[in-house]
């Protein structure tokens, strides 16, 4: 017989941004004492030895041998195969989408479908860490970093076959900001040359968007922006045919053509949409055949039908969540990914006493205890220590600027002329939604007990964001969710005094360096520039305090074991380009 080598295999778990996707199936894992199994693997050894030699008849010395033998794990090997062609994921939306159309981009729902449908020159990578290229192959900017160029790839088409040309993108662009599309990520483009002239109407065209050539496309600011390419890479200024908006008219919403990795499908109002493979994507066909996005507003019926296997990936409510999280099958298939959202609270700082006191602000700093609000939201949530989330540039990991110490916390107020407490008691005033009043009753109790005493007043949405923007509150919560995947998106309208009116600064905090900072880190190009702006800034707004930050949303969904390559979005615009389906019976 042929001697039989042995094998030892060593089983690792992938991580990838906050996700554990534990997909290796093990079963028996036994531990066998080092006496037996010695003996057993003595004999083994002496059988196969004894196969692989020629015959012996006679002993001539007995020797002994000792192995030492710490865990056997008996594992049912999973054959890597590589990712699989075909099927059909199901997901869900909470409420129809309405419209694919990238100009009429705002809702949740939708941003389940359009990342995957339109696609624009760039696009942020799946994981939210990055900005990757997508129908233009290259870009730079001048070393003012006020005009920028945009090298379109060759070979990407529409999902009608026709070419995509610098010339689809002034025209997409110039949609995007005409006043009869009222877009309201119109925005997004008003930092470009013209853009203000074009959507008043004013002027023919958007004069900082020039068609070089058929593959280059040049576009010049108003001033440098560094963080220009996150705004390019937003959804909302994704190319659409004009052949096909022709086409259509008013019914283009429901049939986009664009060139994302997936085209429209069947689309039954209310019901479900249909997502299908896009086989000449430019970036090679999806593994998927289609993905089917199901209308299911409650959450509890997401929740049975994922039980059923007739959902692939949902959302796991509050009321499921210990359920999934002990499972052994569904444990290591829940999908954790930090938001671009910080939840703080907002300090008035033209309002007594806490405007005036850096003493206040900083022992409600330190006597807030953030883990047990998260303790309380099961873990879905991060600590807070700087009002720039995980993922986006400039974010520290060590800061520490609010750690719980309700001792320090209480000597802060004592050398600040508050020994025996804050006389009185000041209103909180906060949107009256889902659990928010249980979670400001722990912040209640937590800053009583440092001699901080605040009421909750909830209100209807409208009326809390007037007197957010009025000024007319002492104390407020609130949040920012990244508009475009980059710091400027935290720092420029919270913190510029140029935008206390209404315009996102509502503590109404001015700090004339961090202006010049807060300029300086939107405008650099060099990324190590910019990364030294934003610490200067967290420096600074650690000792005025105008925002106390909180916690950090965490983003928790769950996948059938079968369902692979599978990211969280931190934007919630999850692509579906590199899932695929393991189980060849879905």
């Amino acid at each position: 017989m042929d001697c039989v080598p042995l094998y030892a295999e060593f089983l690792f778990c992938d991580k990838l941004f906050f996700v554990n996707w534990n997909a290796h199936l093990q079963k028996g894992e036994d531990i066998v004492s080092t006496r037996r199994l010695g003996l057993s693997v003595i004999v083994a050894l002496g059988v196969i030895v004894a196969a692989c030699q020629p015959e012996v008849v006679e002993v001539v010395k007995e020797v002994p041998v000792e192995k030492e033998v710490i865990k056997v794990v008996e594992v049912e090997a999973k054959q890597e195969t590589g990712p699989r062609q075909g099927g059909q994921l199901v997901a869900f939306a909470s409420n129809d989408p309405g419209s694919a159309d990238p100009a009429a981009f705002a809702t949740w729902d939708q941003g389940l479908v359009v990342p995957n449908v339109v696609e624009g020159l760039l696009r942020l990578s799946p994981d939210g860490t990055k900005i990757d290229p997508a129908v233009a192959e290259t870009y730079s900017s001048n070393d003012a970093g006020d005009v920028w160029t945009f090298n379109l790839r060759s070979g990407a088409t529409f999902h009608n076959g026709d070419a995509v040309t610098a010339s689809d993108f002034k025209y997409s662009f110039e949609r995007l900001l005409s006043p009869d599309m009222a877009a309201p990520k119109a925005w997004l483009l008003s930092g470009v040359i013209g853009a203000a002239e074009y959507q008043s109407g004013s002027a023919s065209e958007i004069s900082g968007v020039k068609v070089i050539d058929d593959q280059t496309l040049e576009i010049s600011l108003t001033e440098a922006l560094g963080y220009f390419p996150a705004i390019v890479a937003n959804p909302a200024l994704g190319v659409v045919s004009e052949r096909a908006v022709d086409e259509f008219g008013e019914d283009f919403g429901q049939n986009v053509v664009s060139t994302g990795p997936f085209k429209l499908g069947e689309w039954n109002i209310n019901d479900s949409l249909t997502l299908d493979a896009n086989d000449d994507y430019w970036g090679g066909r999806p593994y998927l055949d289609s993905v089917k996005f199901r209308v299911i507003g409650d959450e509890n019926t997401r929740v049975l039908e994922f039980d059923s296997q007739a959902l692939d990936i949902t959302w796991v409510p509050p009321a499921h969540w210990n359920r999934f999280v002990r499972s052994d099958v569904f444990a290591d298939e829940l999908g954790w990914a930090h938001t671009f959202h910080t939840d703080f609270f907002v300090v008035n700082m033209d309002r007594e006493p806490f405007g005036s006191s850096a003493a206040l602000r900083t022992a409600m700093c330190h006597g807030i205890d953030r883990e047990a609000v998260i303790a309380s939201l099961q873990g879905r949530a991060g600590n807070a220590q700087g009002l720039l989330p995980p993922g986006l540039l400039g974010h520290d990991a060590d800061a520490s600027i609010c750690t719980y110490d309700p001792d320090a916390a209480m000597a802060v107020m004592a050398e600040g002329g508050y020994a025996d407490g804050l006389d009185g008691s000041y209103d909180l005033i906060l949107p009256n939604w889902g659990n928010m009043i249980k979670i400001m009753e722990i912040y209640q109790a937590q800053l009583a007990q440092i001699g901080i005493n605040i009421n909750i007043v909830p209100s209807e949405y409208g009326p809390w964001l007037e007197a957010l923007d009025t000024g007319n509150f002492d104390l407020a919560w609130n949040y920012r969710v990244a508009d475009y995947a980059d710091p400027d998106s935290f720092y420029f309208p919270m913190l510029h005094s140029g935008n206390i009116d209404g315009s996102g600064n509502q503590a109404r905090y001015s700090n004339a360096e961090v202006d010049n900072l807060v300029n300086t880190g939107r405008s650099s190009v060099d990324s190590t520039d910019r990364v030294a702006a934003y610490r200067n800034i967290d420096a600074m707004v650690a000792k005025d305090l105008p925002y106390i930050p909180l916690t950090h949303n965490i983003y928790v969904d769950i996948k059938q074991p079968y369902v692979e390559g599978y990211i969280p979005s931190p934007v919630d615009m999850h692509v579906y380009q590199h899932v695929w389906i393991s189980d060849e019976t879905k």
